[in-house]
């Protein structure tokens, strides 16, 4: 059988310092290299020429997909390889996508992309999970160059709506990549988010019907705190399911919406969301945490029916989002990092009377091992609250103050100060109790 040939296609500007990595990681693997460049003001250029690139330039014009595409027309393989400067093929996986490539009946591939905490990290320590930021993503960066072949999308561009059309066969390949560009400084350096929220705007005004642009836009708004506008996109989307093709994904949209549901107290459409879309697209993380809090919500207080069923409910769900992110790949997971969902199973613990088991999850949640996976301070001062609440009532009222202390230093909230003064009470020191109790009326709320 003939060697297949690999296309190695890039868009790139000003990546002097991260496209010699990406280069040497498919050397032996990509039989040539196509790179678009959109304005390079550095080596770029000079760099993808000595590495026996053909390089073409396109002006940037607020498009990922152009570029894309260009590179694609102008590649020979019979199967293209989309890469970022940032993206590395992870060692052995050369050798992976040649046996994968033998007579493949598919026309994407998707690949476990990992993203690493530093720009510096160790591959293998990336893949080991030791230096990754959030469990790995599956992403199409394998694909048959065929007729009509095309990215759409100002931003996330995809190949997706193309696969679909052809009735191709998207699958997932034994493949590894690791991203360098998700570590926080590049990230913010680069102002990325003010970049990418305008081009999102854009692209869901292009494309009013699409529940891929409108989905990333209402995440991106939730994320920057813009809760409302985010409502507003999800609500549009969600009643545009009914015109989506099959292949589109709502799971992004969903979570977005099961997050502003439990925002509300609106535990009904939190589920509603996740149900549809895990019957839609399968288990997921996400799914799983969103499911627990809508669960959780609805149990209401102390001696409500079926109070004690739906928080077992809860923490049964939020195990099996733990379970998830151990040992499975999924589309990017939003919200459902481990340490957030230990904090979750902590609180419904807490609620449930079982301190012993509240307090293992949240010190397990304060204690993730991985800085890229720490808890925002918010959530972080919430959850030493809760572990001093749990040791309060095992008895360990010293320990509990030592557990809250540090999130007080900040100037705390008020659940924060109500624990302390909590455990002061328990210790018999009444001053400090009362001193506490003030302090938590006064803090401003989390």
């Amino acid at each position: 059988m003939a060697r297949v040939k690999v296309s190695l296609c890039l868009i790139a500007k000003d990546e002097e310092r991260m496209l010699p990595g990406c280069l040497e990681s498919v050397r032996g693997v990509a039989d040539e290299i196509v790179l678009v460049d959109t304005g390079s003001t550095d080596r770029t250029r000079e760099l993808a020429r000595a590495a026996g690139a053909r390089v073409l330039e396109r002006p940037w014009d607020d498009d990922f997909a152009a570029p894309r595409n260009l590179a694609a027309a102008h590649a020979t393989g019979d199967w293209i390889l989309p890469l970022d400067a940032d993206e590395r093929l992870a060692p052995a996986a050369g050798a992976a996508l040649r046996r994968a490539l033998r007579g493949a009946a598919f026309d994407v591939g998707l690949v476990r992309c990992h993203n690493a905490d530093a720009p510096d990290a160790p591959a293998a320590e990336v893949l080991s999970g030791a230096r990754r930021a959030g469990p790995p993503a599956l992403l199409p960066r394998v694909v048959r160059r065929a007729p009509g072949l095309r990215w759409a999308g100002r931003i996330h561009e995809s190949v997706l709506d193309w696969a679909a059309a052809r009735g191709g066969r998207i699958v997932p390949l034994d493949l590894d990549v690791v991203h360098l560009g998700y570590a926080k400084e590049i990230w913010d350096g680069r102002g990325k988010r003010a970049r990418n929220l305008a081009l999102l705007r854009r692209r869901a005004e292009e494309e009013p019907d699409s529940i891929i642009a409108l989905g990333y836009l209402a995440a991106e708004l939730l994320a920057l705190g813009q809760a409302e506008e985010a409502g507003e996109v999800a609500d549009r989307a969600w009643a545009a399911l009914g015109r989506q093709p099959r292949h589109r994904s709502i799971r992004r949209l969903a979570v977005v919406r099961a997050a502003l549901a439990v925002r509300r107290g609106d535990a009904g459409a939190a589920r509603e969301a996740v149900d549809r879309a895990e019957a839609a697209g399968g288990p997921n993380p996400d799914l799983a945490f969103f499911r627990a809090c809508a669960l959780e919500l609805s149990a209401g207080g102390t001696g409500a029916p079926d109070r004690d069923e739906r928080l077992a409910r809860a923490a049964a769900e939020l195990h099996r989002a733990l379970a998830l992110l151990e040992g499975g790949v999924f589309e990017q997971v939003i919200y459902a990092q481990r340490a957030r969902v230990l904090a979750r199973l902590g609180a419904v613990e807490l609620r449930a009377g079982r301190p012993q088991a509240a307090r293992a999850a949240l010190r397990a949640a304060r204690s993730p091992g991985r800085p890229a996976d720490a808890l925002p301070p918010p959530e972080a001062i919430e959850a030493a609250a809760g572990e001093a609440e749990a040791l309060v009532a095992l008895g360990r009222a010293g320990e509990a103050l030592a557990a809250v202390e540090p999130a007080l230093a900040g100037g705390g909230t008020p659940r924060a100060w109500a624990a302390a003064a909590r455990a002061a009470h328990a210790l018999g020191a009444l001053d400090d109790a009362r001193l506490f109790l003030a302090r938590a009326r006064a803090a401003p709320a989390a």
